[in-house]
């Protein structure tokens, strides 16, 4: 147990592969356009699993992770003036710098001199305090609690990725991947109203819940083939859209391979560097693979203007909410057992036991 001294807080510090401890440092001061927040809500993502494992090199120790975030503010620093104490903010994390090229056209997440929060070396929000560029929040609607607040990240990278579909409408769409993502962009490809949306995933019990979140059908490639399958639930028509959220070597070939003529495929997930592709299953079909990484400050915005109109089924997704002392072991479990979660939300003001 730590005693409480002023102006010091529990962060929860990443050591190293498998290496998580509570210590205690300062509290960060807010500097020339920052504020000071008091998080109230962190979700483990699982790029955060991933950097706990070792498995990425985009955590470097020693570091606080966690860029899915909600907060209350506590200070706006000098020439901060937006927003006052007692606010309550979503966190946008990609820091950038408004004036490099990519920045210029509107490709904020692109942006040459990015630092996004809870990354690398960036101290992020798994901690009592954070403090953050004024430019970076946004404020949480009215309706919605700070967990919720806390899915506008994942839910902006979904969003991100749909948006690059363009028009969904009446279109037959696969997603390809079940787990949080793949549960956010069912969701927002349902605002579309396109024909059918069709979920893959290896996991039956992730597919139970695509299903609960609105899927048409659902195909789990170790109990059946997957064109044939595809095929029968298109009526022979193939996918118009595909949009891979799992990053590996058979799920990208089956985002493509799945595909009408002239059909895209949206790629998010980026797990395996490098993967063999039959560049004829896209030469000779005339259809397009597309990338998509994360989302726009603008898109970030757009994605928070919908949480708070509640066209979201967002409090679905959440399993659980633990304290900084139990992340150790979330964290621990999320990698051995990923069918039991979707997504795990961190309070920093609670103790280790006390669940929501």
């Amino acid at each position: 147990m730590f005693e409480r001294r002023k102006n010091v807080m529990k962060a929860l510090k990443y050591m190293g592969p498998g290496k998580l401890e509570i210590q205690e440092e300062q509290m960060p001061v807010p500097r020339e356009q920052e504020v000071l927040l008091r998080v109230r809500a962190c979700g483990i993502c699982g790029s955060d699993v991933h950097g706990y494992l070792g498995l990425t090199g985009r955590r470097i120790a020693p570091m606080t992770m966690g860029h899915e975030f909600a907060a209350e503010v506590v200070k706006p620093g000098a020439g901060a003036t937006k927003f006052k104490e007692g606010d309550r903010v979503i966190v946008q994390p990609i820091h950038f710098c408004g004036t490099c090229e990519n920045c210029k056209r509107g490709l904020t997440n692109m942006c040459l001199n990015k630092r996004f929060f809870g990354v690398l070396t960036v101290n992020g929000a798994m901690a009592e305090y954070a403090a953050v560029p004024e430019k970076l929040l946004y404020k949480l609607p009215d309706n919605t609690d700070y967990e919720i607040g806390a899915l506008a990240e994942p839910y902006a990278v979904a969003y991100g990725a749909v948006k690059k579909a363009g028009n969904l409408e009446g279109q037959n769409v696969l997603i390809i991947g079940a787990g949080a993502i793949g549960l956010c962009i069912l969701q927002i490809v349902k605002l579309q109203n396109p024909g059918r949306i069709i979920v893959s995933d290896l996991s039956d019990t992730r597919l139970a819940a695509a299903r609960a979140f609105g899927a048409d059908e659902v195909i789990n490639p170790k109990d059946e083939d997957y064109m044939e399958a595809v095929s029968r639930y298109t009526d022979g028509r193939m996918i118009d859209t595909s949009i891979e959220a799992v990053g590996v070597q058979a799920a990208a070939n089956q985002s493509i391979k799945c595909l009408k003529i002239g059909g895209q495929a949206i790629w998010v997930g980026m797990s395996q560097k490098e993967m063999e592709i039959n560049m004829q299953d896209i030469v000779c079909s005339a259809r397009r693979v597309i990338g998509s990484f994360n989302y726009t400050h603008e898109e970030f915005g757009e994605v928070v203007d919908l949480i708070g109109s509640g066209r979201l089924n967002a409090a679905k997704l959440i399993t659980k909410t633990i304290s900084l002392e139990e992340v150790k072991d979330a964290m621990d479990d999320l990698h051995t057992n990923p069918d039991d979660y979707i997504k795990v939300m961190i309070d920093p003001s609670i103790k280790r036991g006390k669940r929501k």
